[in-house]
């Protein structure tokens, strides 16, 4: 059984201070994420990174500041969990998927590496655990395309946070009542 651990977006231009969309909530569950990253990687688990990465004047720059703009120190994942993640690189338990858009899936190889298209080179993904920033923006878009591949999800509510506290409420109640996915408060 392939279980893998979605850790979503939480670079330096979302959690760090000073970062460009930062926000205190962010960094209040990096401890959370940290520990979850280093279980799953010690129990051989595989770990997919979300890397949001922009371009200058991307679409998306009309919604919200420039952000994660590629090659940029914001667009890096925190230095907390890059100290967790070298002694695994390699190894192939972790994988990172650079997006342009909120969801996961637009636009990137993920379904091949979840084994969900005909051919992919691995076995199917048989359960997600998902944790990172921002519950109603990527989590949620990435964890509707999970919901809507029939992929068992496991949202660790302690390991998300958003900007907006009424959205993060709002969007856990969505993944749990329509999207019909397990949320652990």
């Amino acid at each position: 059984m392939r279980h893998i651990l979605f850790v979503i977006d939480m670079q330096n231009d979302f959690v760090a201070e000073g970062g460009a969309l930062s926000f205190p909530a962010a960094r209040e569950i990096i401890p959370f994420v940290s520990s979850k990253v280093k279980q799953a990687l010690s129990r051989g688990m595989e770990v997919l990174f979300t890397l949001d990465t922009h371009i200058p004047g991307d679409a998306e720059f009309q919604k919200f500041p420039p952000h994660c703009l590629e090659g940029t120190p914001g667009q890096a994942l925190i230095p907390e969990l890059q100290a967790i993640i070298a002694p695994y690189e390699g190894t192939g338990q972790i994988k990172f998927c650079k997006k342009n858009r909120y969801s996961a899936f637009y636009n990137t190889d993920l379904d091949a590496w979840l084994g969900l298209t005909p051919g992919s080179p691995g076995e199917r993904v048989s359960q997600v655990e998902m944790v990172g920033v921002c519950t109603n923006i990527c989590c949620f878009f990435t964890a509707e395309e999970l919901a809507n591949r029939d992929i068992p999800v496991r949202i660790l509510a302690q390991g998300m946070a958003s900007f907006d506290p009424g959205a993060h409420r709002w969007a856990l109640d969505q993944m749990r009542r329509v999207l019909g996915l397990q949320v652990a408060e």
